[in-house]
C-alpha cells in the first residue's frame, strides 16, 4: 500500500501568556490509500491539533514549529494560504465533532452542499443537485431529493452528522479526518455511521484519519492505532496487535478504563492522576508521574522504538505474554 499522508517529525506549539503549550511533539506517521487509521487518547492529548495541523487549520497564536507533511508527494508546510485552501474539501476534508458548529443554519442543506461544489469546480445546477443527492444517499439519508431543501435544524443530530460526511464526500477527497464525529450521537446511530464510514473507504478508497478517546469505537472502524499522550504518540501498530497486547502502560490504562472491561458490580478502574500540563511537562517520559512501571531512568525521554509493524515509547514496556 503506498503512503498518500505522509508526517515526519511535526511539532506544533502554541504561544501563550502562561508559557508555550507543546501541543504536538515530534509527530510521524504514514496512511496508505483507502486506509483507515485510528489516533486515540485522553483529551488534551493532541489528537485534534494534530489534524488542524495537517490541514493547515492552526491558527496564531499556534503555529507549526518544524516537521513535515506530505500529501499525495506535495508538500503541505510553509504552502501559502490560498493553495491550502483549493485543496481542502476537494483532496482532504474534515468531519467536526458538532455538526451544528458546522452547518449554517439559515441555509439549506442543498444551498450548502452546492457551495461546497461551486468553490472548487464550475458545475451546471442540475449537474451538482444530482452530486448532492448521491453523497446524500451514500450516507444513508432517505428521501435524499426532497430533503435538501431542509434546513439543519429539521434533521436529527445523527442525520446532521450525516450530512456534514455528506459534504465532506461531495467532491471526492482523497482524504478525510474526523475528528470524534460521532461522539455526541446515540449508541445505534454511532453505530450505523461507523459501518458506513468504513463501507465507504472500501469503496470509494478513501483514506481516513479517525480521532477519537474511545478505543471502542475506534476499534470498529480503523485497522491500525496511533495512541497519544501530551502530544507524542506513545504506541503504534496495528488494531488487533495493539488491543491484544499493548506494550505501553497507558495503553494498558486505556483498556482497562473501557467499561465492557468492568465486572458487574466493582468500580471502573482509572488511569491515576491526570494529564499534565503542556506548559509545564515532567522531565523525561511524560507519563512517569501516573505509571506504575516508573523507574528513575524514565526521567530521560525514550524513542520510539519496536519490531516490525509495532512501535512503543517505553523503557519498561509491558511483556507480551502478560499484556496478552
Amino acid at each position: 500500500m503506498s503512503a498518500l499522508l505522509e508526517v515526519r517529525g511535526l511539532t506544533t506549539h502554541f504561544d501563550t501568556r502562561g508559557g508555550v503549550l507543546k501541543a504536538v511533539e515530534d509527530v510521524s506517521f504514514e496512511v496508505g490509500e483507502g486506509e483507515i487509521v485510528g489516533l486515540v487518547g485522553e483529551s488534551g492529548s493532541g489528537k485534534s491539533v494534530t489534524g488542524f495541523s495537517i490541514l493547515g487549520l492552526v491558527d496564531a497564536p499556534g503555529r507549526i514549529v518544524s516537521g513535515s507533511v506530505r500529501f499525495a508527494g506535495r508538500e503541505l508546510v510553509g504552502l501559502g494560504h490560498g493553495a491550502l485552501r483549493s485543496m481542502r474539501g476537494r483532496e482532504m476534508a474534515m468531519v467536526f465533532q458538532d455538526p451544528s458548529a458546522t452547518l449554517n443554519p439559515v441555509l439549506t442543506v442543498g444551498q450548502q452542499m452546492r457551495l461546497a461544489i461551486a468553490a472548487h469546480e464550475r458545475v451546471g445546477e442540475a449537474a451538482a443537485t444530482a452530486r448532492c443527492v448521491e453523497a446524500l444517499t451514500i450516507v444513508g439519508i432517505p428521501d435524499a431529493a426532497r430533503r435538501l431543501e431542509n434546513y439543519p435544524h429539521q434533521f436529527s443530530g445523527g442525520m446532521r452528522q450525516r450530512v456534514a460526511i455528506a459534504i465532506a464526500l461531495l467532491n471526492r477527497p482523497k482524504l478525510i479526518i474526523c475528528d470524534e464525529p460521532t461522539t455526541a450521537l446515540d449508541v445505534s446511530i454511532q453505530a450505523q455511521i461507523l459501518t458506513e464510514m468504513k463501507s465507504l473507504a472500501a469503496r470509494l478508497g478513501t483514506a481516513m484519519i479517525w480521532i477519537s478517546h474511545d478505543l471502542a469505537t475506534v476499534s470498529s472502524v480503523a485497522s491500525r492505532l496511533l495512541v497519544m499522550y501530551a502530544g507524542r504518540i506513545i504506541e503504534a501498530g496495528p488494531v488487533a496487535s495493539v488491543l491484544r497486547s499493548p506494550r505501553h502502560p497507558y495503553t494498558r490504562g486505556l483498556l482497562n478504563s473501557l467499561p465492557s472491561m468492568a465486572r458487574p458490580g466493582q468500580d471502573l478502574v482509572q488511569i491515576p492522576g491526570s494529564m499534565p500540563s503542556l506548559a509545564n511537562l515532567p522531565e523525561g517520559c511524560s507519563f512517569r508521574p501516573r505509571c506504575p512501571k516508573a523507574q528513575e531512568d524514565c526521567k530521560v525521554m525514550p524513542a520510539l522504538t519496536g519490531d516490525g509493524a509495532r512501535a512503543f515509547r517505553c523503557r519498561h514496556p509491558l511483556d507480551r505474554e502478560v499484556a496478552a
